[in-house]
């Protein structure tokens, strides 16, 4: 019997230490799936990205557009949005001094009680990679070159290309949809966040006659740098909701008899 149970004990053991370890994720897996909170924790920084847009029909460009995004980051107290197509402005966020304002395009700034709907703006637009590449998602293959430093901060540098085709998930999709034919270009990310500091890829799908290009451009620069930040005027409510908010006036001329004590 005592035997049988230092049997057990070894082969549970020998079980414990033969199994088979889950390796720790590699940084640009981490990079596919970070929030804004780890951007946050780079501290106040700037960052600029853009997005072109080209579309050709059997070789010939029937479209071009160009979409930016700015964002000058000093806390989720502090910070300001501006969204742009083909240079002209789109959308702006502020928040800044206790102040919370929105525009669309150049129009009147619009203010906000809280700040809240501006804070899910940040969450709905930091992240361009996404926005760019969803569709090459998993056909993105990333090759090390070597370590570099892009404003101060150490990160890892990356070459990518385009990963072979899964033949299933290639039948699911059917003949309908863009099929990714090319991808290229480079990627740093920040070595103890897995943010990308700075990227510049170009990438191409296809479908048929119908040709798909993009090139999309990031920077976050100014790291550590406090970002000027200034809250526009903005008046709360119209001049109406600015006179019911006043004190009322009492009817009558004459003193009021309760303060003649």
């Amino acid at each position: 019997m005592k035997l049988r149970i230092v049997w057990m004990a070894l082969l549970l053991s020998s079980c414990r230490s033969d199994a088979p370890k889950d390796e720790p994720p590699t940084i640009e897996k981490v990079s596919q799936e970070i929030t804004f909170d780890s951007v946050a924790r780079l501290g106040p920084h700037y960052a600029v990205s853009s997005i072109q847009h080209t579309e050709r029909r059997s070789g010939e460009e029937v479209h071009r557009s160009t979409e930016s995004t700015d964002i000058a980051w000093n806390s989720w107290d502090s910070f300001h949005i501006q969204r742009s197509l083909d240079g002209a402005a789109t959308f702006e966020v502020i928040v800044h001094d206790g102040s919370y304002a929105s525009r669309n395009g150049r129009g009147p700034w619009t203010a906000e009680m809280d700040g809240e709907s501006s804070r899910l703006e940040v969450y709905t637009t930091w992240n361009v990679w996404d926005e760019a590449l969803g569709s090459f998602k998993d056909r993105i293959l990333y090759e090390e070159i070597g370590n570099t430093v892009v404003d101060g901060r150490d990160t890892r540098h990356f070459r990518i290309s385009l990963a072979p085709e899964d033949k299933k998930k290639s039948k699911a999709q059917g003949r309908a949809s863009m099929k990714p034919v090319k991808i290229e270009g480079d990627v740093h990310l920040d070595a103890q966040t897995a943010v990308r500091l700075s990227a510049k890829v170009t990438a191409i799908s296809r479908q048929g006659s119908l040709e798909r290009g993009i090139q999309l451009e990031i920077q976050r620069s100014r790291i550590g740098q406090a970002q000027p930040i200034e809250a526009p005027s903005v008046q709360i409510g119209t001049a109406g909701d600015l006179l019911k908010k006043m004190p009322k006036r009492r009817s009558g001329r004459g003193p009021d008899p309760s303060k003649l004590r």
